[in-house]
């Protein structure tokens, strides 16, 4: 009985199969790994972007500001892009520099 056992090349195939099977897991795991990471990085990228666009926009609006009949020092906004809020705040200083803060 156990020669017969022994001879069989079934439980090599079995365990081939095995092997193949967790492999191919191991890598679709990785993969999808990969695109998740890809995905938070591109989002954190979009909103990085975003806040930049928003502080040239304080800029232009500080400096139209300036402009006008009664400038202010300080500007705030708040807006919300793509369901996430963006909070500018604009303040010229005494020796005028220019501090764009832009949170989210």
């Amino acid at each position: 009985m156990f020669k017969e056992l022994k001879n069989s090349d079934k439980g090599i195939v079995f365990i081939t199969v095995l092997i193949i099977i967790i492999v191919v897991m191991i890598l679709t795991i990785s993969i999808i790994s990969l695109n998740v990471n890809q995905v938070l990085v591109s989002e954190h990228e979009v909103k990085r972007i975003q806040a930049e666009t928003l502080a040239l926009g304080a800029l232009a609006l500080t400096v139209s500001n300036q402009m006008s009949d009664s400038p202010n020092s300080i500007i705030t906004l708040t807006t919300t892009l793509d369901g996430v809020n963006f909070d500018v705040v604009s303040n010229l200083q005494a020796t005028n520099s220019l501090d764009i803060d832009v949170s989210y």
